[in-house]
C-alpha cells in the first residue's frame, strides 16, 4: 500500500531556500531528520486523474504534509492571501474510489493560518495564537475525505 498526497497551490510553489537547503542536506543525527516537505510537478497520469478535485491552478505532488516542516512552511513562510489545497489518500492504487467517495461526501477541513482556525464538518475552533502550530499538528488535517484548505488572510 502506498499513500499519495497532493497540493494545488494559488500561484506557483517553491519550497523556501532554507527549507530547500535542509533538504539537501546529507548527514543526519535522527531519522527524523532525513524526512521533510517536499514537492514535485504533478505527471500528465496524475493531472487527469486529479481532475475537477482541485480549484487552484498549481498542482503538485507533495511528501511530507504530516512532517514539521510542512507546518514550519505554514507558519514562517505562508504569505497573506496565500492559498493552498491539500488532498491525501493511503492508497493510491484505490484512488479512484476514495475520489468518488469525495465527490459524493465531501469532509473539507478549512484552515486559516492568518488567524489560527481550524474548522471542519463538526464545527470552528479557535486555536492558541502562541502555540496554534503545535494544536494544528494534533489535529487531522490530512484526509482521503475532503480537501484541506489553508488560507491566510
Amino acid at each position: 500500500m502506498s499513500s499519495i498526497a497532493f497540493l494545488a497551490s494559488l500561484r506557483p510553489f517553491a519550497i523556501p531556500q532554507e527549507m530547500q537547503d535542509k533538504q539537501d542536506q546529507t548527514d543526519f543525527k535522527k531519522e527524523e531528520e532525513f524526512l521533510s516537505f517536499s514537492i514535485q510537478p504533478l505527471d500528465d497520469y496524475w493531472l487527469e486523474e486529479t481532475g475537477g478535485l482541485f480549484t487552484l491552478p498549481y498542482l503538485y505532488e507533495a511528501y511530507g504534509l504530516e512532517h514539521e516542516d510542512f507546518l514550519l512552511y505554514l507558519e514562517k513562510y505562508m504569505e497573506t492571501g496565500d492559498v493552498l489545497e491539500i488532498y491525501s489518500v493511503p492508497n493510491q492504487l484505490r484512488f479512484t474510489k476514495y475520489k468518488q467517495k469525495l465527490l459524493e461526501r465531501p469532509k473539507p477541513i478549512h484552515i486559516n493560518v492568518g488567524c489560527h482556525t481550524y474548522r471542519d464538518t463538526f464545527g470552528l475552533y479557535q486555536l492558541t495564537n502562541d502555540n496554534w502550530v503545535t494544536e494544528l499538528s494534533h489535529r487531522h488535517y490530512l484526509s482521503e475525505h475532503g480537501i484541506t484548505t489553508f488560507v491566510k488572510y
